[in-house]
């Protein structure tokens, strides 16, 4: 079965509930939060008090995609906030390995996300560690990208290992995804589909028939 997340970081703070309501009601399994610190990318985004407020309104899973430096200082004040995914980039934590068995240890599903510039390769040991994998499909930071196609076989190709080993773990894909893109990624192995500005195209469909 292929999950629906839905990325918040297109979408009016005005209207946060309203959309909230939208995607809950068109069957969004949970709602995909980029922290970003500006300096791990060039962009500000999504602190804890603002995702706490979000808690408040929705039982949706919440997956914190942790775009910062030094990850591993910020988890517990994430986890408290009740984020149930907290994903993190390999380059930048201190430990990788601590963080993700930190993570596991607080009862919260550990994730990595690897950007187009990032092969396989770098994150294949910490597979055993984590609950969840995404693959980037544009570069992190800024949505309303264009969608790099190389990613499809990264994305294959972690399919390839999750199914070698045996390892339970889901593989997300972020970035340009619409209802063409959806398609190849399923295709080649993903089950979670992370909508960004693309969640629009749905919601415009769901409102047109209400």
């Amino acid at each position: 079965m292929v999950k629906k997340f839905a990325s918040m970081l297109d979408v009016d703070a005005s209207n946060y509930e309203k959309i909230i309501r939208i995607l809950e009601n068109n069957g969004f399994d949970g709602l995909h939060l980029d922290v970003m610190d500006g300096h791990f990318v060039k962009n500000f985004a999504f602190g804890p008090q603002i995702i706490k407020s979000l808690r408040r309104v929705t039982n949706l899973a919440f997956n914190v995609h942790l775009e910062i430096e030094n990850p591993g200082e910020y988890l517990d004040m994430f986890i408290d906030i009740g984020c149930n995914i907290i994903t993190i980039h390999p380059q930048t934590s201190k430990n990788v390995e601590r963080d993700l068995r930190y993570i596991k240890a607080r009862g919260v599903s550990s994730s990595i996300a690897i950007d187009p510039d990032i092969k396989v390769s770098f994150i294949e040991k910490y597979l055993p560690l984590i609950d969840n994998i995404i693959v980037l499909c544009v570069y992190p930071g800024f949505g309303k990208q264009k969608f790099i196609k190389k990613s499809l076989q990264k994305i294959k190709k972690v399919k390839e290992i999750i199914n070698k080993n045996k390892f339970d773990i889901s593989i997300s894909v972020d970035g340009s995804i619409n209802k063409e893109t959806a398609k190849l990624v399923i295709e080649h192995g993903a089950n979670i589909l992370i909508y960004g500005s693309g969640m629009f195209e749905i919601i415009k469909f769901t409102e047109h028939n209400q």
